[in-house]
């Protein structure tokens, strides 16, 4: 159920609009003191600006405000429109400094230039998730030019698409929204600062998404690079998400004993973005549902929360709406299937790009494991790469 609330000058307004119509239609003294086209151009005037406050939280502005971030860098992936945009302004008008990786790196500098006020501030580099070989190109050109990162949005993602492959053989949907970005993450985990925030843009949609018992077992790649056969744009969307949020458990295993966090944050539901514009049906559907869904400045609020709130210190593989913390799904929470998840991730990746392999464990984590009875006798402990 949604709520309409009225700041206290719309509210009197209000009254005065609701006596004077009273007196309008309530008495002959009214209505020659009043005509219809005047009080036509009476509420014109005092309603020309007139907004519906609705309760879906804070904006992002709201939440960054009083939050230096000087020293802070920010990798974000999507950055060039719709609530990466918004994270990507609000963060540079707080002295960020961004780096925006994005498909069109020309768009993405026109758009920085129109919304962004310290341009000084924002690195443009060229990213195409539909190709795993873009990915490594772009992560090999930020490792030689950035030193650390303090701050990773991995916000990029599509959606309504027909059935289509990537130059890499794998379904689209799935491999721009999950398994790009994780590739990319994990390419630059050696840069990433001692106290760094890794943050996936989840939907709850992810909770959608129900597998029987030996699908959870034992996934295989076309559970999650949907053969056209079993495709249809919201379930490739959806188990994108419950891939992230998947990721997410996982890393927050990978870096336990270091003081970086994974987060997955989910914007709103029905948000009018770019996101709808594949299919005219979407667009329709999000468009009718303007009235009642957050608009793009509430929607980043939690990205935004994710990335730089204080009151996340310490914590990690947490999922929020609304800046709060949520469960998540219970299969989206499922440890085993997180790792399960990751061995197929690592062969997916391992078989298209050439000499790339990562280990399922950092190794000083397996050290500093040794010895702690409720992780070494789980299954977590047997991945040792």
């Amino acid at each position: 159920m949604f709520y309409l609330s009225f700041h206290a000058k719309h509210r009197m307004i209000y009254r005065t609009l609701f006596v004077r119509y009273s007196t309008f239609y309530g008495t002959d003294r009214g209505l020659k003191k009043l005509k219809y086209n005047k009080l036509q151009e009476w509420v014109g005037n005092r309603l020309k600006n007139f907004e519906f406050v609705r309760i879906h939280g804070p904006t992002a502005e709201d939440v960054i405000k009083d939050v230096d971030l000087s020293n802070k860098t920010c990798l974000i992936t999507g950055a060039n429109s719709g609530i990466g945009l918004e994270v990507t302004r609000c963060l540079n008008a707080h002295d960020c400094k961004l780096l925006m990786a994005c498909r069109n790196s020309y768009e993405a500098s026109v758009v920085a230039k129109n919304v962004c006020e310290k341009k000084e501030n924002i690195k443009l580099y060229e990213l195409n998730l539909a190709s795993l070989a873009s990915v490594k190109k772009c992560s090999d050109m930020i490792l030689k030019n950035e030193k650390k990162l303090d701050i990773v949005i991995l916000n990029a993602a599509t959606f309504g698409l027909p059935w289509t492959l990537t130059e890499d053989g794998l379904e689209t949907t799935f491999q721009v929204n999950y398994l790009a970005q994780f590739f990319l993450i994990m390419t630059l985990e050696g840069i990433l600062a001692p106290d760094a925030r890794v943050v996936f843009t989840g939907a709850e949609s992810h909770r959608n998404i129900k597998w029987p018992i030996e699908k959870m077992l034992s996934p295989t790649l076309e559970d999650i690079s949907l053969p056209r056969e079993q495709y249809t744009s919201i379930k490739a969307y959806n188990i994108s998400k419950l891939c992230c949020l998947l990721a997410m458990h996982y890393l927050g295993y990978r870096w336990l004993n270091t003081n970086i966090s994974v987060l997955t944050a989910h914007p709103g539901t029905f948000i009018k973005t770019r996101l709808s514009r594949n299919w005219w049906v979407y667009e329709m559907l999000y468009t009718a549902m303007l009235p009642f869904s957050k608009n793009v400045k509430q929607g980043a609020s939690t990205v935004i929360y994710s990335a730089i709130s204080p009151e996340l210190a310490g914590l990690s593989a947490i999922y929020l709406k609304d800046c709060r913390r949520c469960n998540e799904s219970s299969m989206a929470r499922d440890t085993q299937l997180s790792f399960k998840l990751q061995d197929l991730t690592r062969d997916i990746i391992r078989d298209r790009v050439l000499g790339y392999d990562y280990s399922m464990v950092k190794p000083e984590v397996i050290q500093k494991d040794i010895g702690k009875d409720p992780v070494e006798e789980t299954f977590a402990s047997h991945y040792t790469g």
